[in-house]
This record gives C-alpha cells, sequence and structure tokens, in this order.
C-alpha cells in the first residue's frame, strides 16, 4: 500500500543488522527497475512480479530494495514514485545479509552488506511529506562511485573493442535526447527504448541507449546541452550499425542527474562555453540524423514565417530552436568561392575546429591537443540564401553530409574540381526547387550570426496556396 506520511522515528541503513524488526527508513530513490513477472513455484498458474529499486538516506550509505507481490499491488506500488522524484518511507522490510556475487551480478552495487525485501502482506511504503523529505534531495545529487573515477568518451573509443561488454562509469553532458521508441519482444511484450546523444570535452558526440522505462521517463527530463550526468555501471560494447562503441543502461547503472562534485562543475562550465562560442557550429552529424524522426517535423514554414519567428526567437530570454520544413529554392550559394569560405578542417575526435597554421585542435581538452597528435578532416561548411514567394532569407547554412548530398559529391572530390567545374556545380543546384527540414536558431546565440541550419535538403518538385504547401 501507498500513502502519505507525516515525521516519526527512522533507522538509517548505517545501522541496519540481518533480522532487524521494525525498521523504517526514509531515503531518495537513486535508481529503479521494470515490473517482471515470474512463474508462481507454489501456484504454477499464477504470476509473482517484483522490481527493485535503491534507496539512499546519506551521503555514504544507500541499499538494494526488492519488492514482490501480484500484478496489481507491484505495478501500483511501481507507478506510485520514480527515480530522483519524491522521498519514500520504507516501514517493515525483511533485512538480510546480500550474497555479494549474487545480489550484485545484475543489481547496483551498494555499500551496505545488506539488502531489504518488501511483501505486499508485511511491508509498506509511504510517500514524505513536508521537511521530512525535502531536507534529503541534495542527496540526488551525489555519485554512487568515486567523484574521479570515470572513462571520458575518447577513453573509450580508443580503446575500442578492448572494452567489449564492461562496465565503466562515464561522467558526460547531454546534447540531445530522442523520443522514446516503442517496441513488441518476441514473446510479445511492449518494450521502449530512448537513444541520448552525450558529449564531454573530448568527444563531440557519444551514444548512450536507454531500454529501461524508469531510466527513459529520467532521460525525458534532462535538459539538452545543460545537463551533466554521472552514470554508473553503463555498459561498452560495439555497436555494428553505428560502427562505434556505445553505452547501455543495464540493471545495474545509477545515473546521478547534475552531480554537486567539482569535476561535473568543470564540465558544466566547458559546454556553457562551448555552446555559447558557437563551436559545435549547429551542425547535424549523421549520428544526431540518425535519432532524429523527420515524422515529428511537421510545422511548415514560408520566408515571411521564418522571419516572424526570427524576431520572437530575438525577443525570448531562453530561445527554444524552431524545427519546421519549407519548400522553396536556393537563391545564392557560394560553392565557388575560397576554399576557406566552402571547407572547415575539424579535428576528427572532438569535431573541433582546426587551427588552420598550426594544424593543432582548438579544444585545449581534446586528447589530441594534449598529445599533439590532432587527426583532421574536412568537412563543408557553406553559406547559402534560400528564397520562396513571400521573400528570401540569408546567412542560412548547410554543412557535412547533408551539403554532400545537396552537390552530390564529397569534400576529397570537390577539392579536386576547377573552379569552372564548381561554378556548373553551383548553377545545378541554383533556383532549383527543394524541400528543407531546417532548425531556427535565436542569431544572438552565436557569434557567427548563423540563422538557419540545413539538416536535409532534397530536390523535390511542389506547388503552394495562399502559405500552404503540397509536396508531389
Amino acid at each position: 500500500m501507498t500513502y502519505r506520511t507525516t515525521p516519526s522515528s527512522r533507522t538509517a541503513i548505517e545501522e541496519l543488522h540481518s533480522g532487524a524488526m521494525n525498521v523504517t527508513i526514509i531515503g531518495v530513490i537513486l535508481g529503479k527497475t521494470d515490473p517482471k513477472g515470474f512463474q508462481n513455484r507454489k501456484s504454477p498458474e499464477k504470476e509473482r512480479f517484483t522490481f527493485d529499486f535503491v534507496l539512499r538516506d546519506s551521503p555514504n550509505y544507500f541499499i538494494n530494495v526488492e519488492c514482490w507481490g501480484d500484478d496489481i499491488f507491484i505495478h501500483n506500488l511501481s507507478r506510485s514514485f520514480r527515480i530522483g522524484e519524491v522521498e519514500v518511507k520504507v516501514q517493515n522490510p525483511l533485512v538480510r545479509t546480500k550474497d555479494i556475487e549474487q545480489d550484485e551480478k545484475f543489481r547496483p552495487w551498494t555499500p551496505s552488506p545488506y539488502k531489504l525485501t518488501l511483501s505486499e502482506n508485511h511491508s509498506a511504503v509511504a510517500l514524505c511529506s513536508g521537511e521530512e523529505g525535502s531536507s534529503m534531495m541534495p542527496l540526488l545529487h551525489l555519485p554512487t562511485k568515486e567523484s574521479h573515477d570515470y572513462y571520458t568518451l575518447s577513453d573509450i573509443l580508443a580503446n575500442g573493442q578492448n572494452l567489449q561488454g564492461e562496465v565503466i562509469n562515464i561522467l558526460v553532458g547531454v546534447r540531445t535526447v530522442s523520443e522514446p521508441k516503442a517496441f513488441v519482444t518476441k514473446d510479445n511484450r511492449p518494450g521502449q527504448n530512448c537513444d541520448v546523444i552525450l558529449f564531454d570535452e573530448t568527444v563531440n558526440s557519444f551514444h548512450f541507449v536507454l531500454w529501461n522505462k524508469e531510466a527513459i521517463q529520467l532521460a525525458q527530463t534532462w535538459e539538452p546541452r545543460k545537463t551533466v550526468i554521472f552514470a554508473a555501471d553503463v555498459k561498452v560494447s560495439f555497436d555494428k550499425y553505428r560502427q562505434s562503441m556505445v553505452a547501455t543502461a543495464i540493471s545495474k547503472t545509477i545515473i546521478t542527474t547534475n552531480p554537486n562534485t567539482q569535476e561535473a562543475q568543470l564540465l558544466f562550465t566547458y559546454a556553457n562555453d562551448y555552446f555559447a562560442a558557437g563551436n559545435f557550429e549547429e551542425d547535424i552529424s549523421p549520428e544526431g540524423l540518425k535519432t532524429l524522426d523527420f515524422n515529428t517535423i511537421k510545422d511548415v514554414f514560408t520566408i515571411e514565417q521564418m522571419k516572424e519567428k526570427e524576431v520572437s526567437l530575438r525577443a525570448s530570454e531562453s530561445p527554444v530552436p524552431v524545427w519546421g520544413v519549407a519548400c522553396m529554392f536556393v537563391s545564392m550559394l557560394n560553392v565557388d568561392d575560397s576554399a576557406g569560405k566552402v571547407m572547415r578542417v575539424r579535428c576528427s575526435l572532438c569535431n573541433c575546429s582546426v587551427d588552420p597554421y598550426s594544424q593543432v585542435c582548438t579544444n585545449d581538452n581534446c586528447d589530441a591537443t594534449l598529445l599533439n597528435n590532432t587527426v583532421t578532416v574536412r568537412t563543408f561548411e557553406m553559406q547559402m540564401e534560400i528564397a520562396d514567394y513571400t521573400g528570401s532569407l540569408n546567412n542560412c547554412w548547410v554543412t557535412g553530409a547533408v551539403a554532400e548530398k545537396m552537390l552530390g559529391c564529397t569534400v576529397d572530390a570537390f577539392s579536386q574540381m576547377t573552379d569552372v567545374q564548381k561554378t556548373e556545380l553551383k548553377w545545378r543546384v541554383l533556383l532549383e526547387r527543394c524541400k528543407i527540414y531546417f532548425k531556427q536558431i535565436s542569431n544572438h546565440i552565436f557569434q557567427t550570426g548563423r540563422r538557419l541550419f540545413c539538416i536535409i535538403l532534397d530536390f523535390v518538385s511542389y506547388s503552394t496556396k495562399n502559405g500552404s504547401t503540397g509536396h508531389a
């Protein structure tokens, strides 16, 4: 049963002993698994259900709690609280010594030598009220492992498949969080997954995959580019589809949002400065495009409407980027300009700009800079102007793989072209009707003044009527 309660005596996790009776513990929820069912050995025709959570009541002590009961009890109990949202009172649990090898094989590591078991008939979980719980909220921002015990993302990439299947800790910033995607398992059970793009001082983009509904709900609260997480015990492996190392949250994983540590504060400061300076240039990487659901981008804009939206973005203290789709044509493209205005050299490790004279990565925290061993890649970064029957919009940018698709050639092939060939290429693009998926930002966010970034550009036939668009 779940109910609200008022302050009363409690037992500290640190004071527990095996077989302790009449125990009441109040703490915050660090982690939680999804409910699952098992065949009841005593009654094979029935299922028993269970889920686990991790309870913390002090900086140094937290404990695993397992809950058992029937379908209705377990699902109602699970729905009554989430990771990081509330503090709960656990009443009359069974206190048992844990089997370290078995209990921590699939559950989070905890410093307590015990575990708690809640039963439907003898135990209760209550939501705390008032000051009883709020004083514990800072505990949610303390990592469950030493704050310096983590791999950088470049460490993971450098070790590659030598880390295959290893369970490690990471301290990272959140770049993007995808919408949860539903699926059905082979045994016809519903499930979800969510792809989070991470970054740190050393790597621009790294995939973190969530399968647990509780972790997915937590991820939906993260504000991209303004959230730092410490993820303890994530599994790293090589993803054949992405051809890269990825991290996956497993049943052992505990995620601390915005940790209160010096290391996390340094990463947060780095992210603020880095994004404010426009170093990411809002370029959508191929990895990012894979997680972007274009079916969710349905708002159709004309140039006039884009300009109106730009005014509102400028007026906002916290402008939210606008995603949209437009049907128009390219009226200006500087593809035959000097190479420095069409292509940019970037560090292959962190995707930052490379100094054109020293050929060294401009990111002081990048391992390539520290080792004086920068490996560079060239990428398109071109300014263009787009137009439709309502007007024109300049200072728009097309970069990376999107530019390659638009031009029909790679950066390397383009660099070998003569000026005449580049001019011919430009005229194949100019004044062609196209469908553009775009991201529009406030141009005071970036020192470059860039206003709109094309994330997909396809040449198509289209018609317009009264400001609406339809595609053939």
